[in-house]
């Protein structure tokens, strides 16, 4: 088990946007000690780690809490890639508007 402090460091994620994200319901409840001290197991640290990572490819907090949302974190595998595919194509489509805009402001800048 490990404290939220430990927590931070492990994943390397402060732990004010830990507690932000367990305020917000993008993680479910954490466990709690006597003292009532957040106290996290390995599956909780690989949840914040699938997190951080969703976070540093761009994902929302509202696509990333669909993805987690779906699923049952003690019984289903985390699958990643398809997710991670998801995601791809929606960047990808947010790439073709831009280039759009791009392509329009090209054709009303006058050289």
């Amino acid at each position: 088990m490990y404290t939220i402090q430990q927590a931070s460091l492990l994943v390397e994620i402060p732990a004010s946007s830990i507690r932000y994200y367990e305020k917000i319901d993008l993680i479910p409840s954490i466990k709690r000690n006597t003292q009532n001290h957040r106290i996290f197991d390995d599956q909780g640290i690989e949840l914040l780690k699938l997190i951080k990572c969703f976070r540093n490819l761009g994902m929302s907090i509202e696509d990333i809490r669909e993805n987690i949302s779906t699923l049952n974190l003690e019984q289903e595998e985390i699958n990643t890639q398809a997710i991670l595919v998801q995601h791809k194509e929606k960047l990808e489509e947010q790439i073709e508007v831009l280039n759009s805009y791009i392509h329009e402001i090209d054709g009303k800048i006058v050289t």
